[in-house]
């Protein structure tokens, strides 16, 4: 008696840690927001790259960028590091990291019969970054800041799903990402020697 319900007990302890085997599932890996391949490296005259992060991200509404994975100024970083190659032999480039936001913001709603019957576009992500790029070159005494700002916004229709709401953030933080790029490219092209061949 005590040997079938020991088997009893065995048969169903199994059973519970198969099902909940099938029940597990495999994680998910993070959206990949930053592609090191999308974005040329540049060759900059300088030894050294320092990041500096001076951004406290908001926690507050219509902020959103603490929900974002992984955080823009992640995000920035990593562009940052890829992109701002050091490869001269004297000189720092300082990268100033002063926002990153990703805010969500809703739209004014249409009035009246068309707007209870069409599906609207209710909600604004814009994702906003601003920074600096600063070369320090100790020989000949050269010295170069640039401003960079970038936006990108999208609008989000009234009956999208989290998982669109999600897709749409990543969506504008690309689109910030490449404006920013190209913002750099340009700037940096308009100083001298800065760009290495």
């Amino acid at each position: 008696m005590f040997r079938s319900k020991m088997m009893t007990v065995l048969a169903l302890v199994l059973a519970g840690g198969l099902l909940a085997a099938c029940k597990t599932g495999t994680a998910t890996p993070p959206p990949q927001i930053f592609a090191a391949d999308a974005y040329q490296p540049l060759n900059l005259n300088a030894r050294r790259l320092e990041i500096i992060d001076n951004w406290q991200m908001p926690v507050a509404d219509p902020y959103i960028g603490h929900r974002v994975s992984p955080l823009p100024n992640t995000i920035l970083a990593d562009w940052a590091s890829h992109v701002l190659r050091p490869a001269g032999g004297s000189g720092e480039i300082i990268f100033d990291i002063k926002q990153a936001a990703v805010t969500l913001t809703d739209l004014p709603a249409k009035v009246g019969i068309d707007g209870l019957l069409t599906d609207q576009q209710s909600r604004k992500v814009t994702a906003e970054i601003k920074a600096k790029i600063m070369w320090l070159q100790p020989v000949g005494g050269t010295q170069a800041l640039a401003d960079l700002s970038a936006a990108h916004s999208i609008t989000i229709r009234e009956s999208a799903t989290a998982n669109e709401v999600s897709k749409v953030v990543n969506e504008a933080m690309k689109g910030a990402l490449a404006r920013l790029d190209s913002q750099t490219r340009k700037e940096l092209a308009t100083i001298d020697r800065i760009i290495l061949p």
